[in-house]
């Protein structure tokens, strides 16, 4: 079964490298602001059926054991990947509430660079 933890909780693991801490938010989105460290993992290519969680890890070098913290909008898809994921063998943590509970800076995609932006 998976876990739900706290933004604040997956961000500071994902720092301490106690996890990945992943965006199941379309890569478009991703894009236009995601939260430092993040990983962009889109729903869609999790619950495709011919999701290969080998490739993954290897995209991520990251292995089984090692916990992902994800998130999306409001914390209902990030569920829904987390059991998805948890049925793989994954251990997968869903971030209650989403970006939506993120206070902090979001890095963004424009022209090519990375920026800094703040949220509001």
């Amino acid at each position: 079964m998976f876990d739900l933890i706290s933004i604040s909780e997956a961000i500071k693991r994902s720092y301490d490298s106690e996890g990945l801490l992943v965006d199941v938010r379309s890569e478009e989105v991703f894009k236009k602001g995601h939260i430092p460290m993040a990983v962009n993992l889109p729903f869609e290519e999790i619950m495709n059926e011919k999701f290969d969680i080998e490739a993954i890890e290897k995209d991520f070098n990251i292995e089984k054991e090692q916990p992902v913290f994800l998130y999306c909008d409001t914390g209902s898809t990030s569920m829904l990947a987390a059991k998805k994921l948890d049925s793989v063998g994954i251990h997968a943590y869903s971030v209650v509430g989403g970006i939506m509970f993120y206070k902090g800076y979001l890095e963004k995609e424009k022209n090519d660079l990375w920026t800094m932006v703040r949220t509001s």
